[in-house]
């Protein structure tokens, strides 16, 4: 038995942290995720933190795309005419200049210990091994969630690109922060894909910076925590395998006895 709640609108990877990512019309998902996603991040050079637009907001001036896909480098755009690539010899100097800070770059062969993320001016935390994703290898938002805490703040632009998911589920004219049902829930994707989700998405200041066309407003994240407890959207990690699709349904399964 399942029950529907819409079909896949949107599917995005970010091949660096915190910087803007590229839309995807179809992706096989492995056990990691999608592949590619968050495979490198900026690491402060003085101390090793690994850089977040939660406070470095200047990152969501660059985007980076996978132009050979994600087993070739990845391309860094710096939105000024400027371009390196994750392959680059120069590519953290060239970073480094663009922001005004030395950084270094980190990729998939980073071993160090170290993965603390910067979130907050008191709080971290470590981004798990394999990837720099906050806490979970796949973010699933609704439109239904969009929809409602849009509602909340009408003046405010509660764009999909200030919470930057994986997956975008367009719930049709369901209404209501859909996700807080799905805790523990098994999501069917297509054919193959099967998510558990296991916790809602924290929300934090990154939300609240400019990006492309859309301006600074510290009123997003403060709607978010006052209005549904600091959350948006939901974290999932993959049971099973396989393509996804723009369009394919998705579905909830009813848990087995």
């Amino acid at each position: 038995m399942s029950e529907s709640l819409g079909t896949v609108a949107a599917l995005w990877r970010y091949p660096v942290k915190s910087l803007r990512g590229e839309a995807l019309e179809r992706v096989a998902i492995g056990p990691s995720g999608v592949p590619g996603d968050r495979a490198f991040a900026l690491r402060d050079a003085r101390d090793g933190r690994i850089l977040s637009a939660k406070r470095t907001a200047a990152l969501l001036a660059f985007r980076a795309v996978y132009p050979d896909g994600p087993e070739r480098p990845a391309l860094i755009d710096l939105g000024d005419g400027r371009h390196t690539t994750t392959a680059a010899a120069d590519a953290a100097a060239v970073l480094s200049a663009a922001l005004g800070r030395a950084v270094d770059l980190s990729g998939p062969d980073d071993r160090r210990d170290d993965r603390r993320v910067e979130w907050d001016d008191e709080m971290t935390f470590d981004a798990p091994a394999g990837a720099f994703v906050d806490l979970a290898p796949l973010h699933v938002l609704t439109t239904a969630s969009l929809g409602a805490i849009a509602a909340c703040r009408p003046e405010g632009r509660f764009d999909v690109r200030r919470f930057r998911p994986n997956l975008l589920v367009d719930c049709g004219t369901r209404r209501g922060f859909v996700e807080d049902d799905l805790e523990g829930k098994l999501l069917a994707i297509g054919g193959q894909v099967r998510l558990r989700v296991f916790m809602p998405t924290i929300r934090c200041a990154l939300t609240t910076r400019a990006q492309e066309d859309l301006p600074p407003d510290p009123a997003i994240l403060r709607t978010v925590v006052e209005r549904h407890g600091g959350n948006l959207g939901a974290y999932a990690r993959v049971e099973a395998a396989g393509e996804v699709r723009v369009g394919d349904p998705v579905a909830v399964l009813a848990d087995q006895p």
